[in-house]
């Protein structure tokens, strides 16, 4: 049995903080797929601070720090350049740096580039860069089964690890000849909305991820399905779930709002779709959600009524319970 994984990178706009900039990420599978999304949850935090060497402490110019939500990267290297040339984290001149961290993949060989502009080293301090990543990742199993010469798939999405519920979210598959988005190409078989026989044959395959009103989807370029083998694609989206659980009647959505959202709005608690990241309904059913800290608006009665629960925190893996 063969499995690839790989994670996926929001790239569809760059992430800006403090005058970071995230611009750009390159990986590839062993086996040739390059992954690349049209819509997903998936975001990088960057945080970027100088301060004044210890006394105690060996100077160092600049120090990275990575954190990754859920199952993503097992090690991480840097590389900071100037003009295309490298330059040493431990001593860099004070100027304005690029920051190249690459990250090795959990699973089989490979590896997530990800590139960082606008990191400042002062004199006589230090630099530290703290990053955040969180994304989804992607296990594709092969093993032979007889099929007539054909090929078949099986998409299987995870919330987080562990949880592995198809009823709400599954994983719908497109076909296209590589490289050629005009037309899909019709599986010779589809016994499941995420199962598919299909000719052997290099494709791009867009999978959908159904999730009521935010559907996520992501392309697996560069395909190459076998005869009589068959793929199980497996989506961990790393991500947490919502619920309200708590005892006024009558709540029947659930808005998310970024932390502190409450405050700058003001006034009587309504919703503003401008800020809302998403909404959930039935309140009462485990939603997936992306990891963060939200202030939430419950909808009482369809509207008759709201109210803010503020700070409430979704962690991957969990499942945060409004009260």
């Amino acid at each position: 049995m063969k499995r690839y994984i790989a994670i996926l990178f929001f790239l569809a706009l760059a992430i800006f903080v403090n005058g970071q900039k995230v611009s750009g990420l390159t990986y590839k599978l062993d086996n040739g797929i390059t992954v690349k999304m049209e819509r997903t949850w998936s975001r990088v935090w960057i945080q970027q601070t100088q301060e004044a060497f210890a006394a105690s402490e060996q100077p160092q110019s600049v120090v990275v720090n990575i954190r990754t939500l859920g199952e993503l990267t097992k090690s991480n290297s840097f590389k900071l350049t100037a003009a295309g040339k490298d330059v040493r984290l431990k001593d860099a001149a004070p100027g304005t740096y690029d920051l190249k961290i690459t990250s090795v993949l959990t699973g089989k060989p490979g590896s997530i580039v990800t590139d960082i502009s606008g990191i400042v080293v002062k004199p006589k301090m230090k630099t530290t860069v703290n990053v955040t990543m969180y994304d989804y990742q992607i296990n594709i199993e092969e093993t032979p089964l007889a099929s007539s010469g054909l090929s078949s798939m099986e998409f299987i999405i995870n919330r987080f690890k562990g949880n592995n519920d198809q009823k709400y979210n599954q994983g719908v598959p497109s076909f296209y000849a590589k490289g050629k988005r005009e037309t899909t190409i019709n599986p010779e078989e589809s016994p499941a909305k995420n199962k598919a026989k299909i000719k052997p044959g290099t494709y791009d395959v867009l999978v959908t991820i159904e999730i009521p009103g935010y559907n996520q989807k992501v392309w697996l370029e560069n395909f190459t399905l076998k005869p009589d083998v068959s793929y199980k694609v497996s989506i961990n989206m790393n991500a947490g779930e919502i619920v309200y659980a708590g005892t006024l009647r009558d709540v029947t959505k659930l808005h998310l709002y970024p932390a502190n959202s409450a405050d700058k709005l003001g006034g009587a608690p309504k919703p503003e779709k401008s800020m809302e990241f998403m909404v959930t309904e039935p309140a009462t059913a485990k939603f997936p959600c992306a990891p963060g800290t939200y202030d939430v608006l419950l909808n009482i009665g369809n509207g008759k009524k709201y109210e803010w629960k503020k700070g409430i925190v979704v962690r991957t893996g969990g499942t945060a319970t409004i009260n």
